[in-house]
């Protein structure tokens, strides 16, 4: 017995120098695996809470797909009745960029999101055009810098190359499923914190770790956003035609 724990003990410092040893990139490029998959089908519950208390509700379905280590999204309003069918569409490049599209129905038409509206509010909520396509960087986007790290989480703070939106994210990443639990948006002077993006429950979806449900606040206004999974498909085969802007302007495939 006294040689099993030993051992057990052993183990448990080796693995301990394994997290210490690991490099801060390598942690936020495991973190967009994980939140990787070949392709999502979300049900999603957006919360529009004011500083006030009183909240707003909309039910939003989300598609991705991923190829070639690209990935394309579409979002779709289902409720209220006064967003119904505004259709969402980001399509990401070579080099990072992303190209994005919003199709309102009041209008019948689909414009275009410029870059100087990529910060600028995702239909009412603390999300920005740029949130949408995604809030972590890779090694080819950013410079990360391990801030600290404890048993169960680092905290790692990445400076993108080419700042447009946030001039620093801080996040906070569980080790036992590199999910971020916190990530701190910082202004493009670096210091002034704007938002700040926060986990409240945890799960698995098909043996995947997920967010559940996640609050994104806006520091100035006191404004947030609560967004909660009621379903998750992963990997299931998804048509291609989701992700093109016939589909954005018609809500059909053929």
């Amino acid at each position: 017995m006294k040689r099993t724990i030993t051992t057990l003990i052993l183990l448990l410092l080796a693995s301990s120098l394994v997290w210490a040893a690991m490099p801060a990139d390598q942690v936020m490029a495991k973190v967009m695996e994980v939140q990787t998959s070949d392709s999502s089908a979300l049900d999603l519950k957006l919360t529009l809470i004011e500083p006030n208390g009183q909240m707003r509700e909309r039910r939003i379905q989300t598609l991705s797909q991923t190829k070639n280590g690209l990935t394309s999204s579409l979002t779709v309003f289902l409720s209220p009745e006064n967003v119904r069918n505004t259709r969402f569409l980001s399509i990401e490049q070579e080099g990072g960029t992303n190209e994005q599209w919003i199709y309102l129905p009041a209008l019948k038409r689909s414009r275009r999101i410029g870059s100087s509206e990529e910060g600028g509010s995702f239909m009412g909520s603390d999300f920005s055009y740029a949130d949408m396509a995604s809030t972590t960087y890779d090694e080819k986007e950013a410079e990360h810098l391990l801030l600290a790290e404890d048993q169960t989480s680092w905290r790692i703070q990445s400076t993108p190359f080419e700042q447009k939106t946030y001039g620093k994210t801080i996040t906070v990443v569980q080790k036992a499923t590199y999910l971020p639990l916190r990530v701190e948006f910082y202004d493009l002077d670096g210091n002034t914190l704007v938002k700040t993006l926060v986990t409240e429950e945890t799960g698995t979806a098909n043996g995947k770790p997920i967010t559940k449900i996640l609050t994104m606040k806006t520091e100035a206004s006191g404004h947030a956003t609560r967004l909660e999974i009621l379903q998750a498909r992963f990997d299931a085969p998804l048509s291609s035609g989701y992700f093109t802007l016939k589909f954005l302007e018609t809500g059909r495939l053929s």
